[in-house]
């Protein structure tokens, strides 16, 4: 197996687990740096004079990377948006321990500069 094919499989293993709804997102996170990293190795061994054959593995090798990638943004949005949500919990408890936080700061005070 040449590395165009390698990085073929290992794309679309990746691609595999961004699709699973495991629910330990963890694991899967650091599988797929284990697999990304894998497939940047095989990308560093591509020779120059590509064959037929090489020339169209590596056009579905295009096709399936834009798709990882959109896969890959996909769960980083959704971090995204857990960290968000996470955030805003935060805030609403810190204002429901306490309400009159916001009302503490000094504020409308006149400073009378005449004697």
């Amino acid at each position: 197996m040449n590395a165009v094919e390698k990085c073929v499989e290992i794309t679309e293993v990746i691609i595999t687990l961004t699709k699973s709804s495991s629910n330990d997102r963890d694991e899967i996170i650091s599988e797929i740096e284990r697999l990304l990293d894998q497939r940047s190795e095989w990308l560093a061994k591509f020779k120059s004079p590509f064959s037929e054959k090489d020339q169209l593995v590596g056009k579905r090798l295009i096709m399936l990377d834009k798709e990882m990638t959109n896969q890959l943004k996909k769960i980083q949005m959704d971090i995204q948006k857990d960290m968000n949500g996470l955030e805003q919990r935060k805030i609403s408890a810190e204002r429901y321990a306490n309400p009159y936080a916001a009302t503490e700061q000094v504020d409308g005070i006149f400073y009378d500069k005449r004697k």
